[in-house]
């Protein structure tokens, strides 16, 4: 072989190797961005994983308060209730008592009436003058 053939093998190989090699970096270094890409995709979705959590937590903790102040609010609607049936208990009764007054008021006039009418029938009857009194 000639040196001229040796030095285009040579250079055949180089060219051949360098292009081996290109080729298997480009392959590699596509296979990384595309790693790196998923890998940024990944972090951005786990971020938004995380506000997402601490959105939920927060609502969570929001319900929770608003549950317990409707709990409380119940609670003190049934004592308002309570203590309206007791009023109406109360006041019911009160009205009893008014009506059995108003008889008792209306019996005593009457009484009161009859007492005045028995009284002048007296002086009449005994011609007493209410100035001899």
């Amino acid at each position: 072989m000639t040196p001229e053939a040796y030095s285009i093998t040579d250079f055949l190989q180089v060219i051949s190797s360098v292009g081996i090699g290109m080729v298997i970096t480009i392959i590699v270094t596509r296979k990384k961005i595309r790693a790196e890409t998923l890998l940024a995709q990944a972090q951005t979705q786990f971020t938004s994983i995380e506000v997402y959590s601490t959105m939920l937590g927060d609502l969570r903790s929001q319900i929770n308060l608003q549950g317990e102040q409707l709990k409380n609010q119940a609670q003190q609607i049934l004592n308002l209730q309570k203590k309206e049936s007791e009023y109406v208990k109360i006041i019911k009764n009160n009205q009893v008592r008014e009506k059995q007054y108003i008889t008792k008021i209306k019996e005593l006039e009457i009484a009161l009436k009859q007492t005045e009418d028995m009284l002048n029938e007296f002086r009449f009857k005994f011609q007493i003058n209410d100035n001899d009194l």
